[in-house]
């Protein structure tokens, strides 16, 4: 008889090694809100590297092995690609779609949002089975189909992972949502939002979506970072040689202050129809987890198209512009340039 999985990983541990290494013994630097204390705690134990990301009987054991054989064992190379700035091709970018969306569906915090939508409905857990779907469904093209960005952090900056590693700024059909997805401490993936006019000649195809890389300046990564620890639900990890008093306080004041709202409950788009619907999800958060969320949350990185440093525009700088353009409006400003 095969074992049963009783640790079931919603974060694979393929993706997150990549937050430790054999120098720092396999480990994390790990953070979570303990329910005792009330209160985010910088813990002192570091976790293994299949020891965070998982909860136990999360998932039946069939939907474990699909994830496995569908899922991860066919991502994993698609992933590694990604962290090379290999150009990937229409199927592998729709297995990639296919990742991401089921990542953002099977964590803990998505399946609670769920489970409280469907308490009227006498239903059991069995929508779980259905978060794989499959690597043609439409959804998946609202990924695919996006210009792609894998940003990489400056040197000294890095990004961290949390149990929600799936960030989204709005629903997947409206263009302006744009989805980030950090791939380890130096590189984050982003499905850009769509530039809103494309004209194309009648019968004539749309250009196949642009896969880039873009170093950020210094300091970009914490401006993303702060939406991430504030979109987590429980807890997250950092690269231990990353860890520092910076990251301690964000993690500790703002870890899981709005956690992620669970777009994929629901369908919009444009921002108006959003608008409404997220006012209902949020809604379902304050229910679920008993508090009281402001009816609207902001998210600043959208819309975010990829284009914007060609122009003189840093969307994850404070100034506004990019580092470039900010010293040709100030030439006596003092800033590092790389």
């Amino acid at each position: 008889m095969k074992k049963q999985t009783k640790k079931n990983h919603f974060s694979p541990v393929f993706a997150n090694q990549h937050w430790t290494n054999e120098e720092n013994g396999w480990h994390y630097k790990y953070y979570y809100y303990c329910p005792h204390r009330k209160c985010v705690v910088d813990s002192h134990k570091d976790k293994g590297k299949t020891a965070w990301g998982y909860e136990l009987n999360l998932y039946s054991q069939e939907l474990e092995d699909k994830l496995d054989t569908e899922i991860e064992n066919n991502t994993a190379q698609i992933y590694d690609k990604l962290l090379n700035e290999e150009t990937l091709n229409t199927d592998e970018r729709m297995k990639w779609g296919q990742f991401i969306i089921t990542q953002s569906m099977r964590t803990p915090s998505f399946f609670r949002y769920r489970e409280e939508l469907e308490k009227s409905s006498d239903v059991d857990d069995s929508f779980k089975e259905d978060i794989i779907g499959c690597q043609w469904c439409e959804d998946n093209k609202y990924i695919a189909s996006r210009n792609w960005i894998i940003l990489e952090a400056a040197e000294g900056d890095f990004f961290v992972r949390t149990d929600n590693p799936v960030y989204m700024t709005g629903f997947l059909r409206n263009p302006n949502t744009t989805i980030f997805y950090p791939l380890s401490p130096k590189k984050c993936f982003v499905a850009c939002s769509f530039i809103e006019i494309q004209l194309a000649l009648i019968g004539s195809k749309l250009p196949f979506p642009k896969q880039e890389v873009l170093k950020l300046e210094k300091g970009n990564a914490y401006k993303i970072n702060f939406d991430l620890i504030k979109s987590a639900s429980t807890s997250l990890i950092v690269a231990k040689n990353d860890n520092n008093n910076v990251i301690s306080k964000m993690n500790l004041e703002f870890l899981g202050a709005f956690p992620q709202i669970p777009f994929m409950l629901s369908s919009a788009e444009n921002d108006y129809a959003e608008s409404i619907k997220v006012e209902q999800l949020i809604q379902l958060m304050s229910c679920t987890d008993g508090v009281e969320y402001p009816g609207y949350r902001d998210y600043e990185l959208k819309p975010f198209y990829g284009i914007e440093f060609s122009i003189g525009i840093n969307p994850f700088s404070v100034f506004g512009v990019t580092n470039q353009q900010l010293k040709k409006l100030n030439p006596d400003i003092e800033i590092g340039i790389e």
